[in-house]
Parts: C-alpha cells; sequence; structure tokens
C-alpha cells in the first residue's frame, strides 16, 4: 500500500452496501456522460448455500506510486502533480487508449472519441481539505479520504484478497475481523 502525498483511500467493503450514491456523485460532480465512470462499485459473490456472501468493493484510480497507465501513456499526457496525484493532460492525450489498456485496475475511462479521463481524487476539494465528493456522499461511509496513520476501525483489518499489481495504489480495502 503506498501513500501518495500523504493521503490514502480507504474503503471499508464491510460496509458498502452497493448502493451507487458515490457513483453517482462523482458522475455528477465531473458531468461525466452516461458511458463514461471514473468510480465503479464491483459485486463479488462468495461462499456456498447456505452460507454465501455479498460483497461491494468500489473501485476508481488509487494514483499509484508506479502508476502503469502513465508508462504506458506515449505522449506525455499521464503525469504526477504538485500533491503527488496522477493527473491526466487532456491538451496531451491522443486518444490511443494505452493508458486504459495499462492499469490493472481499469480505472482509466475512455470517452466516446477515445481521449482518457479518470478520477482526479476531487483536487479542488481535497486542496481544500474536504473529503472528495465519493465519500461524502456515501451514506454508510464506507469511504475516507485521509491520513494512511489513521488507526484502522474497531473489528476491521486490511483486505488480504486485494492484489495491489506491485504499484503502489494508495488505497486501502477494509474487511470485517472474522
Amino acid at each position: 500500500m503506498s501513500n501518495v502525498g500523504g493521503v490514502l483511500f480507504t474503503i471499508d467493503i464491510a460496509r458498502c452496501t452497493g448502493c451507487y450514491a458515490c457513483s453517482i456523485a462523482c458522475k455528477d460532480r465531473a458531468s461525466l456522460p452516461d458511458e463514461v465512470d471514473w468510480l465503479r462499485v464491483e459485486t463479488h459473490e462468495g461462499g456456498t448455500y447456505p452460507q454465501t456472501t455479498l460483497t461491494y468493493r468500489v473501485v476508481h484510480c488509487f494514483h499509484c506510486a508506479h502508476p502503469a497507465c502513465a508508462t504506458a501513456c506515449p505522449s506525455g499526457a499521464i503525469d504526477r502533480d504538485a500533491r503527488g496525484l496522477i493527473q491526466i493532460d487532456a491538451e496531451l492525450c491522443v486518444a490511443c487508449g494505452a493508458c486504459a489498456e495499462a492499469c490493472p485496475f481499469h480505472a482509466v475511462a475512455l470517452g466516446p472519441q477515445g481521449f482518457a479521463s479518470k478520477c482526479d481524487a476531487c483536487t479542488d476539494e481535497t486542496a481544500a481539505e474536504w473529503e472528495p465528493t465519493c465519500a461524502r456522499a456515501c451514506p454508510t461511509r464506507a469511504l475516507h479520504y485521509g491520513s494512511p496513520e489513521q488507526d484502522l476501525p474497531s473489528g476491521r483489518i486490511a483486505d488480504p484478497q486485494f492484489d495491489d499489481h506491485g504499484i503502489g495504489p494508495a488505497v486501502r480495502y477494509l474487511r470485517r475481523v472474522r
């Protein structure tokens, strides 16, 4: 787990109910067209009857320490800003899709003309020390953006099933202690 600029996304999958409020708020804030999503909610089914499980995992750009999207970009459109967040310069994007193909989290969205965009960590809001729109919209408080030194909530552990693909995503998924 990496922490870019001293911050970290924490996603408590034990609290997420799959309501999509985070996704809708993100889409609204960024004025995204219907076919473009910067944040998605994945559904994971597990177990066997009668002990089945259903969990949700929020996925967006995690502003990785070693971003595969930036390495793959032939035009240099993807780079780290002064706060350590990975940003896409729309003026430099050549709409090749290499960044979307390279991201193991599928966090880069390609618009109708093929130009890349992604979660910008609500840079204006987080610079003002607000939580990003997705976290503020979450009715169960499953999303948080803040210090990685913060203690884990009671009864939670880091999700051992999360694959960080060795690129240092600034995210920590939490599960219930069993």
